[in-house]
């Protein structure tokens, strides 16, 4: 094993070789970042080889025919229910490669918009709790989905049960609130 050292060759009580170098730390720095970079763009795959898409498409395409039947397509879970007929948009019983790409880019992109939204929403409830008097907001935990808001936890008294479920009910985006929350005896 080699070491940077600023003096001399020398032994370590391990009996490794310890060799000298007398070269600024901002030098052996640059050496070792250019060499990780180097090593990291050796194993990135190429992007316009082949997308995720791309992978996910040949693999569902058993029969090697550069289309999905609907038979095929059923291990894709996100085509359930009715995703198969909306994705195939020239009615040919099949699914191209770009077919897949297109509806599953859109639906991805759907899911990960509602995500965002009930995080803003679940932050929005947070950061109230956080600004109530007498509110014990580590108490309570909130989860939000599709705009509907679970409250759990526990609290002194039914007066702040009913005040969380008031606060989250308040907030812009919430379409219901289910209020979990148990007063401690």
């Amino acid at each position: 094993m080699l070491y940077f050292k600023s003096e001399k060759m020398e032994s370590n009580v391990a009996g490794e070789t310890v060799i000298s170098v007398s070269m600024p730390r901002n030098l052996v720095l640059a050496f070792s970042l250019t060499f990780l970079s180097m090593t990291a763009f050796a194993i990135t795959p190429d992007p316009a080889d082949q997308s995720g898409y791309t992978r996910e498409f040949k693999l569902l395409d058993v029969d090697g025919n550069g289309k999905l039947s609907a038979s095929e397509i059923q291990k894709d879970t996100l085509f359930n229910g009715g995703g198969f007929s909306k994705a195939d948009k020239n009615g040919n019983k099949s699914l191209s490669e770009n077919e897949y790409a297109t509806y599953k880019s859109a639906v991805q992109q759907k899911e990960t918009k509602r995500v965002a939204k009930d995080s803003s929403i679940t932050s929005k409830i947070k950061s109230k709790y956080l600004l109530e008097k007498n509110f014990k907001s580590f108490d309570v935990s909130v989860e939000t989905k599709e705009g509907v808001v679970l409250l759990s936890g526990f609290v002194d008294n039914e007066a702040t049960k009913t005040r969380a479920g008031q606060i989250a009910a308040r907030v812009k985006g919430v379409k219901a609130v289910k209020n979990g929350i148990v007063v401690k005896p």
